[in-house]
C-alpha cells in the first residue's frame, strides 16, 4: 500500500505540474482542473455501454439535443428549440447551425439520425428511450423531427439524460461502436476536446476554441486521474494535489469539519432522487404475505436508520416515490412512524408466534457489498420485532445474478437513479420496469404508469402518480426508507460549477451534470 501511495502521488505531482495545488491559474488563461475518480473509463464511446467513469468526461467533448441538468431540467445543447404539436406526438428539434467537430466537419441533422437509429438498430444501452418513436426524419440539415406513437411526458427528459450523445456519422458510420478506435480518440464537439488517455493513469481534455455555444470553456485543461484508494484519493485532494473528488470519497467523520471550514471550503448539497430502500421477495417466504411486509414498515424505525447508518446526512423519507418530486406526492398514501408494538401485532396476526429464543421467525437479508452498514442497522430493527436476521453479503455482480436474475432471495435493499423526472419512478415497480427487483405486478399500477406518460398536463401526470402511491401503500413491494442527500464539498476559489445554483455563482440550472464550461478558479 505505502508504494502505491508513493506512485499515486508521484503521478499526482507530474499532473499537476506544480507543489502547491492540482488546479492553477498563474496568471496565464483558465489553469489546469485535476478531477479524480476511484476508476478510469472503459471507452470514450459515450453511448454504446453504461460507464460511469465516462459520463462525467463526454459531457465535455460531445452534444447532445437537449442536456439534463443538476436542476433536473431539459436544457438546450446542440438543438438551441423545439416545438411540440398540441398532441404531445411530435418533437421538432431546431440545430445550432455553427457546431463543428474537431475534424472540421459541420454538424448537422444526418450526425443525429445516424446515432439515434444505431443506438436502435444495434439495441445499446440506452435504446429503450426510442422505444415509443415511430419515425425520425430531417426535413434540412439542421432539422429533426421525431414522432411518437403515444404522448410521454418524460422523453425529451431521457433524451437528455444518458447514452443519446451525437456522434460523427462520417467517422463512425459501418463501424462497431465497441471496438473501433474511436473509443480511445474520438472526434468530438463540446467546450472541450480530447487530448489524450494514458491508460491506468488519466484522461486529459482540453478548451475547444470552436465549440459552438455562446460560452466558451473558461479553463485550458480539465484532467480525470484516476486514483483507485478511497484514502490515497481523499488525502490528494486535502494537499492540492487535485482539485476535486466524489463526495462519496469523503470519510463521514471528516464531514462535519469540512462544512464548519467555511473559510476553505463550500458545502453543497443536493437531493437526488435515489433513495434508499428495501424490496421483497413477493412470492415465497415470510415476505410474501403483505401483513408481514406491514409489519416490516412499522417496526423499521428509519430515523434510527439515518443517524446510525448515514450520520443523519440521509434523512429518512416518507413516502413511495423520492420526496424530491413534490407536486405528485401523496400526503394521503405516505409510510407509517415507528411503532414496534404495531409491528409485533401484525406479526402476530400473520398467524407467527414467538419462539423460546423470542423470535416470530428466521430469514436471509442478501444485500450488495457497500450496503452492509445500512442493512445492519435495519437488521437490528428486525431483530427488535422479533425476526432473526442473518446478513448475506455479496458482491454486486453475484447479487445481480441472485437476486434480481435468479430471484432467489426474501429480503434485500438497493438504490439507485429514479429519474430524470417522476416517470422515472416506474422502473422500480411496474410488471414490465427495468429494475422491478421484487417483480410486482399490478394491472391498476401498470395502467395508471401508462396514463402518467401520457398525461397531456402535470396536474394529469401528478394525479396518477398519487393514485399509483395508494397501491404502493397497500400492496408494499418496497419501503423506501432513506432520501440521497449528497454532501459535495468544493474548495473555495472555484466557480461555476455545476453543483452550485446560478445565483450562488455556479452553472446548476444551465449546465450538464458534470459539465466544466462555465467552471474557472478565482484565487
Amino acid at each position: 500500500m505505502k508504494k502505491l501511495l508513493v506512485v499515486l502521488l508521484t503521478v499526482l505531482f507530474i499532473l499537476t505540474g506544480c507543489s502547491n495545488g492540482g488546479g492553477s491559474n498563474n496568471g496565464e488563461g483558465g489553469g489546469t482542473y485535476v478531477y479524480a475518480q476511484d476508476g478510469e473509463p472503459a471507452t470514450l464511446n459515450p453511448n454504446a455501454i453504461g460507464d460511469d467513469y465516462n459520463y462525467p468526461i463526454v459531457q465535455n467533448l460531445f452534444p447532445r439535443l437537449y442536456k439534463l441538468t443538476n436542476a433536473f431540467t431539459a436544457a438546450p445543447d446542440l438543438a438551441y428549440s423545439y416545438d411540440l404539436t398540441d398532441d404531445a406526438l411530435t418533437y421538432t428539434f431546431h440545430l445550432q447551425d455553427d457546431a463543428v467537430w474537431t475534424d472540421g466537419e459541420k454538424v448537422t441533422s444526418a450526425d443525429v439520425l445516424y446515432t439515434f437509429n444505431e443506438i436502435v438498430d444495434k439495441n445499446y444501452e440506452f435504446a429503450s428511450v426510442f422505444a415509443d418513436v415511430k419515425s425520425m426524419t430531417a426535413p434540412d440539415d439542421y432539422t429533426v423531427v421525431i414522432e411518437l406513437n403515444n404522448p410521454d411526458g418524460s422523453f425529451l427528459y431521457n433524451l437528455a439524460w444518458y447514452g443519446t450523445f451525437i456522434l460523427p456519422k462520417h467517422v463512425l458510420e459501418g463501424k462497431d461502436w465497441l471496438t473501433d478506435d474511436f473509443n480511445n480518440n474520438p472526434v468530438t464537439c463540446g467546450p472541450f476536446k480530447f487530448e489524450e488517455w494514458n491508460k491506468g493513469t488519466d484522461v486529459r481534455i482540453v478548451r475547444d476554441d470552436n465549440y459552438y455555444g455562446d460560452q466558451k470553456a473558461i479553463l485550458d485543461r480539465v484532467i480525470y486521474v484516476s486514483i483507485p484508494d478511497p484514502n490515497t484519493q481523499y488525502q490528494a485532494w486535502v494537499n492540492g494535489e487535485v482539485d476535486e473528488i466524489s463526495s462519496a470519497i469523503v470519510p463521514p467523520t471528516e464531514l462535519e469539519g469540512i462544512m464548519a471550514d467555511t473559510e476553505h471550503y463550500t458545502t453543497v448539497v443536493q437531493r437526488w432522487p435515489s433513495p434508499w430502500y428495501i424490496t421483497f421477495n413477493l412470492t415465497d417466504g415470510p415476505f410474501a404475505d403483505p401483513k408481514v411486509r406491514e409489519a416490516v414498515m412499522y417496526g423499521v424505525d428509519r430515523e434510527d436508520v439515518s443517524q446510525k447508518a448515514t450520520g443523519g446526512y440521509k434523512p429518512k423519507i416518507d413516502y413511495f416515490i423520492p420526496d424530491i418530486f413534490t407536486d405528485s406526492l401523496n400526503d394521503d398514501a405516505k409510510e407509517v412512524e415507528y411503532d414496534l408494538e404495531k409491528a409485533q401485532a401484525l406479526l402476530e396476526e400473520a398467524g407467527y408466534t414467538k419462539n423460546a429464543d423470542g423470535y416470530y421467525f428466521e430469514c436471509t437479508f442478501t444485500v450488495m457489498s457497500g450496503f452492509d452498514d445500512f442493512c445492519k442497522v435495519i437488521a437490528d430493527n428486525m431483530e427488535k420485532m422479533g425476526i432473526k436476521v442473518t446478513l448475506d453479503v455479496l458482491d454486486y455482480n453475484i447479487w445481480v445474478t441472485q437476486c434480481f436474475d435468479d430471484y432467489n432471495f426474501e429480503i434485500t435493499a438497493l438504490a439507485g437513479f429514479e429519474g430524470p423526472d417522476v416517470l422515472g419512478t416506474t422502473r422500480r415497480w411496474t410488471t414490465n420496469g427495468s429494475v422491478n427487483v421484487a417483480r410486482y405486478s399490478n394491472a391498476e399500477v401498470d395502467a395508471l404508469a401508462v396514463k402518467a406518460a401520457s398525461a397531456s398536463t402535470d396536474a394529469e401526470r401528478n394525479e396518477a402518480m398519487k393514485e399509483i402511491q395508494v397501491h404502493l401503500r397497500e400492496d408494499l413491494p418496497m419501503i423506501l426508507i432513506v432520501a440521497y442527500d449528497d454532501y459535495q464539498p468544493l474548495k473555495k476559489g472555484i466557480s461555476g460549477h455545476p453543483y452550485v445554483p446560478v445565483a450562488d455563482g455556479g452553472s446548476m440550472e444551465i449546465a450538464g451534470f458534470s459539465e466544466m464550461t462555465y467552471v474557472s478558479f478565482d484565487r
